[in-house]
C-alpha cells in the first residue's frame, strides 16, 4: 500500500451521515517487525522513524483484534498523544499487532481526521523459557521442540529426525515451530492422529463438475458423471442433439383447391456434432377445401369429316369443351364448337344460283290498274366451261291499284300512290 494514501477517521463523518449502513474497506501494508519477546519484556515503540507528524498531531495506540467490529468495542486502547509507546513487562495477552492511528487538521474537513497509521508486530519468542531479566545459558532453556544452548534455540524438526510421532497411514507429518502435526491425505478432515475422515465433497459443494452432470462422492475425491441427454468427462458435458418439440401446424389460406399445412422442428445443440434422425418438417393435407372452379378449354379441332358430295359438298369438323371440362360453376369455352367448309371436285359442272328478290316497284297509278314488277340475277361463275345459268325467270310482274269505279270511295287525294294488291 502507498504510504501516502491513508483512511480517514469515519467518527466525524458518523455526525453528518444520518443512516446507519457502513461501509468497510481496509487496505493495509505488512506490519512493521518489532522482533521477538519474551512475556515480561519491556518495549518501546515509536512512530516518528516511520512517518512524519507535526505537532498538532494526535497519536492512538491500541491493540488490533484479529477480528474487527462495527463498533469498535473489542479494541483495546493502550495509551494516547504521544508519538511513542512504553510496555514495561509485556503480558501474553499483548503479543500480535498494535497499531498506532495519526489524528490531525486537514483543508478538507473540519476537525481531527485520521491522516496517517502504522501497524508493527510483537512477535512472541516460544523457542526458550528465561528467569530474571538476564539472558544466558544458566537463566534460559529451550522449550520442548527446540534445542540448543538456552539463548539460541532452534526448531526440532520432528518429521525428519525420526521423533516418534503416531500420524495414522496415510497422513502426512508436518513440522510447526516447537511441535509438529499429522495432516490428512487430500480428500481427508480431521487431526491426523485420531481420525481421517473422507470429506463428501458433493455435498459440500467443493466439486468441479458440470452443472449438468451428478457428483458422485468416493473415498478421498469425488467422480462426476454428465446426465442422460448429456456427454462428456463429467467437468464438460455438452447436451446431445435432440429435436425440440414440433412447431403448431401453419394455417391453411386457400379457399379451395389443394393446400398442404407444415409443421417444423429444430435439432438442437449443433455443437454436438450429432444429427437428428428423422425429418425436420411433415406435411398434411387442409381438410373441408372444395374444388376451385375450372374454366372450360377447347380441346384440339377433330380431323375434318369427309365430304359430303362428290361436287359442290361440305366437309365439318368439331372440338370439345373438356380440355379441361367445367368445374364448379365455371366459366364455358367460348366459340364454335364445329367449322363447316365447301368441298368437292373442282372440275365438276357448278349450276349458278339466284340471288335475293330486289323490292316491288311502287304501283304507277293510285286510281285504275296497272303493273308493279321485281326482278333478281343469277350469280353463275362465268369464267368456268361447266357452270350452267339459273332455271326461271329473273323478272316478276303483278297488278296493282283499284278499278275506277271504286276511286270515287278512296278518301285519300287523287294524286296519291297506292301500293297494289294482287287480284
Amino acid at each position: 500500500m502507498d504510504s501516502a494514501t491513508e483512511p480517514y477517521d469515519d467518527a466525524p463523518f458518523d455526525l453528518l451521515n444520518p443512516t446507519r449502513i457502513r461501509y468497510y474497506f481496509i487496505l493495509d501494508s505488512p506490519p512493521i517487525d518489532i522482533g521477538e519477546y519474551l512475556v515480561g519484556d519491556k518495549i518501546q515503540m515509536h512512530i516518528t522513524p516511520y512517518m512524519a507528524i507535526s505537532e498538532t498531531a494526535f497519536v492512538r495506540w491500541f491493540l488490533e483484534p484479529s477480528e474487527l467490529s462495527e463498533s469498535g468495542e473489542n479494541i483495546t486502547i493502550l495509551t494516547e498523544g504521544a508519538e511513542g509507546i512504553l510496555i514495561n513487562g509485556i503480558r501474553d495477552e499483548e503479543f500480535g499487532h498494535i497499531r498506532a492511528v495519526v489524528y490531525d487538521f486537514t483543508k478538507e474537513i473540519p476537525g481531527k481526521v485520521a491522516v496517517g497509521q502504522r501497524l508493527f508486530d510483537i512477535r512472541k519468542d516460544i523457542t526458550k523459557t528465561c528467569s530474571g531479566n538476564i539472558r544466558s545459558t544458566h537463566t534460559c532453556q529451550c522449550n520442548d521442540g527446540f534445542e540448543g544452548n538456552g539463548v539460541h534455540c532452534l526448531d526440532v524438526d520432528e518429521c525428519t529426525e525420526g521423533t516418534p510421532y503416531n500420524c495414522l497411514p496415510g497422513a502426512t507429518c508436518v513440522n510447526t515451530p516447537g511441535s509438529y502435526k499429522c495432516q490428512c491425505e487430500n480428500g481427508y478432515e480431521g487431526d491426523g492422529i485420531y481420525s481421517c475422515i473422507d470429506i463428501d465433497e458433493c455435498l459440500l459443494q467443493r466439486h468441479s463438475c458440470s452443472p449438468s452432470a451428478f457428483c458422485v462422492n468416493t473415498l478421498g475425491s469425488f467422480t462426476c458423471l454428465c446426465q442422460a441427454g448429456h456427454f462428456g468427462d463429467g467437468i464438460h458435458c455438452i447436451a446431445s442433439s435432440t429435436w425440440t418439440p414440433w412447431s403448431p401446424w401453419s394455417t391453411c389460406t386457400a379457399t379451395c383447391g389443394v393446400q398442404n399445412k407444415m409443421r417444423i422442428r429444430e435439432c438442437t445443440h449443433p455443437e454436438s456434432g450429432m444429427r437428428c434422425e428423422g425429418p425436420s418438417a411433415e406435411l398434411m393435407g387442409c381438410e373441408m377445401l372444395r374444388p376451385c372452379p375450372v374454366n372450360g378449354q377447347w380441346s384440339e379441332w377433330s380431323p375434318w369429316s369427309p365430304c359430303t358430295a362428290s361436287c359442290a359438298g361440305i366437309k365439318k369438323r368439331v372440338r370439345i369443351c373438356d380440355n379441361p371440362s367445367l368445374a364448379s360453376g365455371a366459366v364455358p369455352c367460348s366459340g364454335p364448337s364445329e367449322q363447316v367448309m365447301p368441298c368437292g371436285n373442282t372440275d365438276c359442272q357448278v349450276t349458278g344460283s339466284w340471288s335475293t328478290w330486289t323490292a316491288w316497284s311502287p304501283c304507277p297509278l293510285s286510281c285504275g290498274m296497272a303493273i308493279m314488277k321485281r326482278s333478281r340475277t343469277c350469280n353463275a361463275p362465268v369464267s368456268r366451261e361447266s357452270a350452267t345459268y339459273c332455271a326461271g325467270h329473273s323478272q316478276q310482274e303483278r297488278s296493282c291499284g283499284f278499278p275506277v269505279d271504286y276511286c270515287k270511295y278512296l278518301s285519300q287525294s287523287s294524286d296519291s300512290v297506292l301500293t297494289g294488291k294482287w287480284t
